[in-house]
């Protein structure tokens, strides 16, 4: 299967990512698609490259619609969990027949990759995601016909022993990674996983980064994440309604909650990115609650970089983005931040300030990991 008719990228460098892809039914969505597309055009500037992207038979996405990209489509479940635990059955094929220098693993999951690339192939990886279960409590045993009654974790991490270099999020993520590693291998196989995961940090970029704040502010406070437990939102709820009880100058704005909103104070409009962008500088505050994955949240990068300040249930993880950020462990200290924040413009301003001066340092970052990460595909 040679895709390099074109001349132009006859002596490209050809890397082969497998993807993770946990939006099916919305690809354009999807924030792998988001992470690959803002890493090719990074590297463009950094030499010639050629790229197969694995995507789902039928879901062909407009974001990777790029002159040094050819899409290629294999059977992937849609539903997350099957996707790592089933690996497609046209991916032997095409480790066989792609033509590529470099494999970029998005699924660790999948160890086949390793089991058959070509021989002496390096494996540049990312993992977006782990199945843990006493550190990292992202999934639980799931009693229905069907569901996973086991957790993914030990194949996850023997397709990371496979790699040269694995990214992950946080160095709280990583931490408890090990931690979940030493309750099912050996010390020796723990410390080969240590060398090989690496803290990446997600930036934003800088193009996208809003000099200023809004001075159009309404009282609406944003939770911009998937409305699922695992990213707290039961709780965020609950916590909205009891203040609620004790003001009701405000809305709370979902975009991610589909069907019908619990409250008429909530909206759960939704909106093209960059509209989606707009109206996050519209909104006074973001709320990030803790959740039990432990990584990076670029939905609060998002609030960041357009002026947006958010308030963090406090987790070391989120230290990590941001760490002269606002954080709340009690229920009334959380209240308390809320009221000011809505009350007081000057105290709100600052705020702002400091999360646009942040996001700055974040892309500072990502230019960074991304010569790296141009470093090991070639090395």
């Amino acid at each position: 299967m040679n895709f390099w008719d074109s001349i132009d990228y006859k002596n490209a460098r050809k890397v082969l990512v497998i993807p993770n892809i946990t939006n099916s039914s919305n690809i354009e969505k999807d924030s792998f698609i988001d992470v690959i597309h803002n890493h090719i055009k990074a590297l463009d500037k950094y030499g010639e490259y050629f790229w197969n992207v694995l995507v789902p038979k039928g879901n062909v996405t407009k974001k990777l619609n790029l002159p040094n990209v050819k899409q290629v489509e294999i059977h992937i479940p849609g539903d997350m969990m099957n996707q790592r635990a089933f690996p497609s059955v046209d991916l032997i094929k095409i480790l066989r027949d792609v033509e590529y220098d470099v494999i970029y693993s998005h699924l660790p999951d999948w160890p086949q990759v390793g089991r058959y690339a070509k021989f002496g192939t390096k494996i540049i990886g990312y993992s977006h995601w782990f199945e843990g279960s006493k550190y990292l409590p992202c999934n639980g045993i799931d009693r229905r016909e069907g569901k996973a009654k086991w957790l993914w974790l030990p194949v996850e991490l023997l397709g990371i022993s496979q790699m040269e270099t694995c990214y992950l999020n946080t160095q709280d993520q990583k931490n408890r990674v090990l931690a979940e590693a030493k309750e099912v291998f050996k010390d020796e196989f723990v410390e080969k996983l240590d060398k090989i995961l690496t803290v990446w940090n997600l930036g934003v970029e800088k193009s996208k980064i809003v000099e200023n704040p809004s001075n159009d502010k309404r009282k609406i406070i944003v939770f911009n994440h998937r409305p699922a437990a695992y990213k707290g939102y039961p709780k965020f709820i609950q916590l909205m309604e009891e203040y609620r009880e004790q003001r009701q100058d405000f809305v709370v704005w979902i975009p991610q909650l589909s069907g019908r909103v619990p409250h008429s104070w909530i909206d759960n409009s939704k909106s093209p990115k960059h509209e989606y962008y707009d109206r996050l500088k519209d909104c006074m505050v973001g709320i990030q609650m803790r959740q039990t994955n432990y990584g990076w949240s670029v939905s609060g990068t998002d609030c960041m970089m357009n002026g947006t300040p958010m308030v963090w249930q406090d987790s070391d993880c989120y230290r990590e983005i941001d760490p002269n950020g606002v954080f709340w462990s009690k229920k009334s200290e959380f209240f308390d931040i809320l009221d000011k924040i809505l009350d007081d413009d000057t105290h709100r301003t600052q705020m702002e300030l400091n999360a646009i001066n942040r996001a700055n340092e974040l892309s500072e970052n990502e230019n960074k990991m991304i010569g790296e990460l141009h470093r090991k595909l070639n090395s």
